[in-house]
């Protein structure tokens, strides 16, 4: 494995080619994957939690559905400030900060006598979870060389995957047994516990970029990409078009999937939870299967136009028409089945899409262009939850409600795959040395 990047100053790092460097890196890849168990539990807590609160504290859809969005007022602004100061700060500590803050944000939602300190605790929550993505990808891209960033991400963007299938059920016997304010004090311990970790295990990697310390780029290190050329092209642009349709639908199965199961499929709140995982239990095989497709392609010498743009756009494409033909199922296991294979296959998405962005800038603006692109595409789920919840307070039954927000969502993917593979081309927008070589920082 060559490296094709700057090796990060002080040499921390064995050599890429060894076995020793493989274990490490896969060891902080899979701790990563754990923040991502951590914060995706966090987003599933509020839809286990969502019969038993909203009818001690007497919320409506509408409601309630505002209180998912809670989570997404801060997320963006907190996302791109973060993502760029860490360009001058040690992702390692800013991510450290990020996991204490998890915790101490669900002592709010633990003690709340009104829905304004269950705000309070989603506000602050979400604003500590906005920067997780893009510092996560920035670490785990500095242990991969380009063409091995597939397989990685797709094991992070699992994370999500197995909190909901394994963890889910848990925390559901813990909410059903204890109550809900339980389900936080849970939460807020696991995100406790892998603050510890991340502080004995996390570190940069070689193929990264070392946090700059002044204005000026230092000697030797690649050009720096304005950041009107970084943000306005058609790559870009198509993958936040495409990121933007699918945290629509994830906002929306956080948020409200356990009460579709409950209210319109008629399944006890027992098996709401267990049945909580099952949209992502595909999504861990599709996950799995297209970053490794991918990074094979690209090992091959196919490039990531084919193999991340096409490719990504008709998984995208595949999943939204899957999910607008749910109005058409009048039954729950068929209708469980096809909510599996489209939310499943739109993951996907995670997989194309922010290595391509990646690809954009050399490792230095990597942390400032994830941020953003994370920041703006996660504004999809500040209206997406309240968008449900009025479809459900007007539908005159919760299957109609459920099924036209699903419509809603299917129809917003398609067109967003149909986007991302006509626009995504990272070879044509990538950085270029030889083309920005003269551009100042």
């Amino acid at each position: 494995m060559a490296v094709d990047e700057s090796l990060a100053p002080g040499g921390a790092a064995p050599p890429p080619s060894s076995p020793r460097f493989r274990a490490r890196a896969w060891g902080v890849t899979a701790v990563l994957v754990l923040s991502s168990v951590v914060v995706f539990l966090d987003k599933a807590l509020l839809g286990l939690v969502a019969k038993p609160m909203s009818a001690e504290l007497g919320m409506s859809a509408a409601g309630f559905g505002s209180l998912g969005s809670a989570s997404y007022v801060l997320f963006g602004v907190t996302c791109v400030a973060v993502s760029f100061a860490a360009q001058r700060v040690s992702p390692r500590w800013v991510l450290l900060v990020c996991g204490l803050l998890w915790a101490a944000g669900q002592v709010p939602a633990v003690v709340a006598a009104t829905g304004g300190m269950l705000y309070a605790s989603r506000i602050l929550v979400g604003a500590a979870e906005g920067p997780a993505n893009p510092l996560a990808m920035t670490v785990l891209y500095s242990w991969f060389p380009n063409e091995r960033r597939g397989l990685p991400q797709a094991l992070y963007t699992a994370g999500a995957a197995v909190a909901k299938i394994a963890l889910a059920p848990v925390l559901t016997l813990i909410i059903i047994g204890f109550g809900w304010r339980a389900g936080f004090l849970t939460v807020g311990a696991l995100a406790l516990a892998w603050s510890l970790l991340w502080l004995a295990t996390g570190r940069q990697g070689p193929y990264g970029a070392a946090p700059a310390r002044g204005d000026r780029p230092r000697p030797g290190d690649p050009a720096r990409v304005p950041w009107h050329r970084a943000l306005l092209n058609r790559t870009f642009i198509g993958c936040f078009v495409a990121y933007f349709a699918q945290n629509a639908l994830a906002a929306i199965i956080f948020t409200w999937l356990p009460s579709y199961f409950e209210n319109a499929l008629g399944f006890s709140p027992e098996a709401a939870g267990a049945l909580f995982g099952l949209p992502s239990a595909l999504g861990i095989v599709a996950l799995v299967a297209s970053g490794a497709v991918t990074d094979r392609l690209l090992r091959r010498g196919v490039t990531s136009r084919k193999a991340r743009g096409l490719l990504g756009g008709a998984c995208l494409t595949g999943a939204g028409i899957l999910l607008t033909c749910l109005p058409l199922i009048h039954t729950p296991l068929p209708a469980i089945a096809l909510l599996m294979l489209g939310y499943g296959i739109s993951v996907t998405v995670n997989t194309f899409a922010n290595p391509a962005v990646a690809e954009l800038v050399p490792p230095a603006q990597r942390a400032g262009i994830l941020g953003v692109f994370a920041g703006l595409s996660v504004t999809a789920g500040i209206a997406s939850p309240v968008i449900t919840g009025r479809l459900l307070d007007l539908a005159a039954t919760p299957e109609a409600g459920y099924t036209t927000a699903f419509l809603l969502s299917g129809i917003l993917l398609a067109v967003a795959g149909a986007l991302f593979a006509l626009l995504v081309h990272p070879e044509r927008d990538r950085h270029d040395p030889t083309r920005s070589a003269h551009v100042p920082a």
